[in-house]
């Protein structure tokens, strides 16, 4: 690329000149005019067609080496583009769709606004893109979000890629997106290792590769040693196995950033990879974490039953990827797996159990809940905001009748208590389907509290009598223990005479 030739004819040349389409020409003129007023000139979508008639957002279909050049060159001139999205396209006229990428590349090398760099199902020429834009990720400092999917690298492209990140001068890369790249293991590894150089990194997106266990034990080192706090890690479509997981395990229950979670299709897990995945979610140092997806792997009964008993006392996590819309019914999940499910969201022995439910968890995945699911209107109550109000929801909705033998433990704080609950209940937004009868309930429970309470007064009173009989106990073995020292001391001085007195007696006899 002559940039000399490009400078020398800038202000002159016309886009008439440049390109025969007229959208492509409404797209040259933004870029050259470089307004920071026109909101739509902050992304740019390069691409084989036109979404629309170009006057709402800026996209480019490439014709040939000329157009692309020029274009290039004004993207490395302006100052406000933000977003640059680069989709398969074939050129419609002179040049290869190598020798009209390059000259483009070459051009916005030159740009120092752009902080979205995305790739999608192109031809990176074997990993060469990333040396030909070598100076733009050294010299951009506003480079934020790296995209690449769909992306073929080539043989050793991924070496390329993974200096090209290592290379990123801004050092304020937050996002990377690697997905259905077919990276290999070796791949996967080089590439996490360069994020080591990235300390604010938020989003790792690597699905659709061929990561396996030294990935993953390159994935745990960077998150054990370096200064990264991922919030979302989505490891889906790869190569994972149980030593993967074993790997990865250590180190993510001690991740409290971490919010987002995929290990969806990596089939090669097994129970024993599950189980060990499962202590993420009891690990008081994970608590962060929100979203868990691990649907297209077989999940089964014994895979949901060990699920939910670790998110019995887990109060983050809101989604739990089991099912997923390319197989919605999944049969490996039958009426136990949805029976340990509800009895997580809403455990019906009695009211306490229900009150101790889960009420955070509202998303299974797919379009699995119909209307008719039990399912459904629990995750649907979980999705209110205030627990309490759920947690009363629930008890209203299994417990007919509210036994209150079990709360006279409380004795006769449980009344006011009692009352003020359903005074509360009164206020809630109650769901169509749940009629509460809030004032026979209460009127109820006041009955059974008034009906228990002679049973309450006596067991009241034995328990102060009790009480009393077992201080009266204890003083008695105080002044036992104290008189049993005494003679103690007695006994051994009585000793001590008796020893005084064998002496003198045999020396009289003397």
């Amino acid at each position: 690329m002559n940039f000399q030739l490009y400078n020398d004819n800038a202000g002159s040349i016309r886009t008439r000149d440049i390109t025969t389409n007229s959208n492509n020409r409404i797209v040259l003129r933004r870029i050259k005019r470089n307004s920071k007023y026109d909101e739509n000139n902050e992304c740019l979508y390069i691409q084989n067609q036109h979404d629309d008639d170009g006057q709402d957002c800026l996209d480019y279909v490439p014709e040939g080496v000329n157009d692309m050049g020029w274009l290039g060159y004004f993207i490395g001139k302006n100052k406000n583009l933000i977003n640059l999205y680069i989709s398969a396209f074939t050129p419609s006229s002179s040049g290869s769709f190598e020798e009209v990428l390059e000259p483009f590349l070459l051009g916005v090398n030159n740009n120092r606004s752009i902080t979205l760099l995305d790739f999608c199902s192109i031809d990176l020429l074997g990993g060469r893109v990333f040396t030909v834009m070598g100076p733009f990720f050294e010299n951009c400092l506003s480079l934020s979000n790296l995209t690449i999917n769909d992306c073929h690298l080539g043989e050793d492209g991924w070496r390329l890629l993974a200096l090209a990140i290592g290379s990123i001068g801004s050092k304020i890369l937050q996002k990377l997106s690697l997905g259905a790249c077919n990276i290999s293991d070796e791949g996967m590894v080089d590439i996490i290792t360069s994020l080591s150089m990235h300390p604010n990194l938020q989003t790792l997106w690597l699905s659709g590769n061929r990561l396996s266990t030294k990935g993953c034990t390159a994935m745990a080192t960077l998150l054990r040693c370096s200064a990264t706090e991922l919030r979302d890690l989505d490891l889906g479509e790869n190569e994972i196995d149980d030593e993967g997981i074993d790997a990865l395990v250590p180190v993510l229950n001690n991740c409290s950033h971490l919010q987002y979670l995929v290990f969806k299709n990596n089939s090669a897990i097994s129970m024993r990879g599950w189980r060990c995945l499962a202590t993420i979610l009891e690990s008081p140092n994970c608590s962060g974490l929100k979203n868990l997806h691990i649907s297209g792997n077989n999940v089964d009964d014994e895979v949901v039953t060990t699920l939910t008993r670790a998110l019995e006392n887990n109060r983050t996590l809101t989604t739990l990827g089991i099912w997923d819309y390319g197989n919605p019914s999944n049969p490996s999940i039958t009426d136990e797996g949805r029976k340990a499910i509800s009895e997580l969201l809403c455990d019906t022995s009695n009211a306490n159990s229900t009150f101790l439910s889960n009420h955070t968890l509202n998303y299974l995945g797919g379009p699995v809940l119909s209307d008719a699911n039990p399912l459904k209107p629990l995750l649907g109550l979980n999705l209110r905001d205030d627990k309490k109000e759920v947690s009363k929801i629930k008890i209203l909705k299994v417990h007919n009748d509210i036994n209150m033998t079990p709360f006279f433990e409380w004795e006769f704080k449980v009344l006011p208590l009692m009352i003020d609950w359903f005074e509360k209940a009164s206020t809630i937004d109650m769901p169509e389907d749940l009629e509460p009868n809030i004032g026979p309930r209460k009127l109820s429970s006041i009955y059974q509290f008034v009906k228990g309470m002679p049973l309450l007064f006596v067991e009241t009173h034995l328990k102060k009598e009790l009480e009393d009989i077992k201080a009266k106990e204890s003083q008695m073995e105080e002044k036992q223990q104290k008189l049993e020292e005494e003679l103690l001391e007695l006994e051994a001085e009585h000793q001590l005479i008796q020893e005084k007195k064998t002496v003198i007696m045999k020396q009289l006899s003397r």
